[in-house]
C-alpha cells in the first residue's frame, strides 16, 4: 500500500491516515487512489469495528492537490475533471459514508476545501481547538464546493450561513463549528488523541449493526415525510430485533451487565 496513506487495526479499531504533511495532505490522484484502496481493504476486514481518519502533521487535509498539470483546452480540461471527481473524490467520500463500521474524522488542523467535505463524510468529527474548517473553493478558485460539502453545510449551517462561508470562504473555528452543530465536539490540541481513543473505544464495544442503520436511518430523515420514515422503521427495527445483538442487549439489561456486542 502507498505509504501516502497509512493504515493500522489494533483492537478493532482501525487508523487511516493521509500521509503528505509537506503539502497539508492535499489529495493527488495518487492519494486518493491510496485511499480508496485503504478503505476497500478495511471494509472488507472484518475485525474493524471502527475507523478513524486523520491527517499527518499540523493539518487534517487542504483539499485538492493543484500543483499537476492541466489542460490548455477548457473543455479538455473539463473532462479532465469530471473524471476526476467521478473516480477519485466523489469516490472516496462514497466509500466512507459507506463505511460497514462507524467512522470518526479527528481533524488535527486545517479542513479546507475538499478536506472540509471529507471532515464532514464523518458520523462523527472531533477537531482539536486549534482547527479550522475552511470553504475555499468559490472566493479562491471561482468553484462550487465540492467532495459533498455543498451538501453537508447548508444542513449544518442553515442556507444563509453557508451561502456566507461559501461565498467568502472565512475561516470557522472548531468552537465555532462545534456552536453551529456542524461537528461533534472540539478539545484542546493535547487532548485530541487520547479523547478520539476513548470515543473510538466505545463505538467498538457497541452495537456496530445497529450503528449502520441507525446511520442511513437518519440520513433518509431529511428527504422524507414522517409517515415514510415511520414506514422506513417498522421495515429496519424487524431486522435489528431479529439479530444476536439485540438479544445480548435484553440479557445484559436483564442481568445489569455490560453488553458484549457482536455486530450480528
Amino acid at each position: 500500500m502507498s505509504d501516502l496513506v497509512l493504515t493500522t487495526v489494533e483492537e478493532g479499531v482501525a487508523r487511516l491516515t493521509l500521509n503528505a504533511p509537506e503539502r497539508l495532505n492535499a489529495l493527488s490522484q495518487g492519494m486518493l487512489s491510496a485511499l480508496m484502496t485503504a478503505l476497500d481493504a478495511l471494509a472488507a476486514d472484518k475485525s474493524v469495528r471502527v475507523l478513524v481518519v486523520t491527517g499527518a502533521g499540523k493539518g487534517f487535509c487542504a483539499g485538492a492537490d493543484l500543483s499537476g498539470q492541466f489542460e490548455n483546452d477548457p473543455l479538455r480540461r473539463g473532462e479532465q475533471t469530471r473524471q476526476a471527481m467521478n473516480a477519485g473524490f466523489n469516490m472516496v467520500v462514497k466509500k466512507l459514508v459507506d463505511f460497514p463500521a462507524p467512522t470518526i474524522a479527528m481533524v488535527n488542523g486545517v479542513a479546507a476545501g475538499g478536506g472540509y467535505g471529507l471532515a464532514l463524510s464523518a458520523d462523527l468529527t472531533i477537531a482539536a481547538d486549534s482547527a479550522k474548517f475552511i470553504l475555499v473553493f468559490t472566493p479562491q478558485l471561482g468553484l462550487i464546493p465540492d467532495m459533498g460539502a455543498s451538501w453537508h453545510a447548508p444542513r449544518a449551517l442553515g442556507r444563509a450561513q453557508a451561502m456566507a462561508r461559501a461565498f467568502f470562504g472565512d475561516k470557522m473555528s472548531a468552537a465555532e463549528a462545534v456552536e453551529a452543530g456542524m461537528i461533534w465536539r472540539a478539545v484542546a490540541d493535547d487532548a485530541l488523541e487520547a479523547e478520539v481513543e476513548a470515543v473510538a473505544r466505545r463505538l467498538a464495544d457497541g452495537p456496530t449493526l445497529a450503528y449502520r442503520q441507525t446511520r442511513r436511518a437518519l440520513d433518509r430523515a431529511a428527504a422524507h415525510s414522517l409517515h415514510d420514515q415511520l414506514d422506513y422503521e417498522a421495515e429496519i427495527q424487524p431486522r435489528l430485533i431479529a439479530s444476536e445483538d439485540f438479544i445480548e442487549g435484553v440479557k445484559a439489561f436483564m442481568e445489569k451487565r455490560k453488553p458484549a456486542f457482536k455486530g450480528r
